[in-house]
């Protein structure tokens, strides 16, 4: 019992990710969204127009010649048209942005990459909303910065699944 629980246990591991960052593959699809932005500081109104910025990074070493990766912001839902879309092929610089004035001003919103080519991996990902606030000199600035993580894949799901069911069926049996 012991030998079947520690094979599935390590098959189970195998299926696992042993990396914390996303890696898109070819045609894969990442979306995120988010329904509020914590604040974090503010800016003055000379110089800064309320609007949203999406910002990433790209692992170094993980960019190839012929990458090609497809970025996209939206308001609120990824079924409307993006407000903001661009491609990175070429690199470095190893970091892209969007920005959009007056997107994002209920801090909530969906962003998306497209790997069209190639596989790459993204470090980090920040995203900003500048805000009108209570005061007239000033607009509120409401950002995040994160490490993208995949979910888990489906083939570690059903794993999963018959490792716990075949413990299960074996402990009624020798019971």
């Amino acid at each position: 019992m012991k030998i079947l629980a520690f094979a599935c246990i390590f098959i189970l591991s195998l299926c696992l990710p042993s990396y914390g960052q996303l890696v898109l593959s070819p045609g894969q699809v990442w979306d995120y969204s988010f329904d509020n932005l914590p604040k974090t500081g503010s800016v003055p109104v000379f110089g800064n127009n309320p609007g949203g910025t999406f910002q990433f990074t790209v692992n170094s070493s993980s960019f190839q010649p012929g990458d090609m990766v497809r970025y996209e912001m939206f308001e609120n839902s990824s079924a409307e048209a993006a407000i903001c879309s661009a491609t990175m092929s070429t690199a470095p610089p190893f970091d892209a942005s969007c920005t959009r004035d007056f997107s994002w001003q209920d801090r909530q919103g969906v962003i998306r990459f497209t790997m069209e080519s190639g596989s790459i991996t993204i470090d980090s990902i920040t995203l900003k909303a500048i805000v009108a606030g209570p005061s007239l000199s000033s607009y509120d600035v409401y950002s995040t910065t994160f490490t993208p993580v995949p979910e888990p894949r489906t083939m570690t799901l059903a794993g999963l699944g018959i490792l716990l069911g075949t413990l299960w069926i074996r402990q009624r049996r020798n019971s």
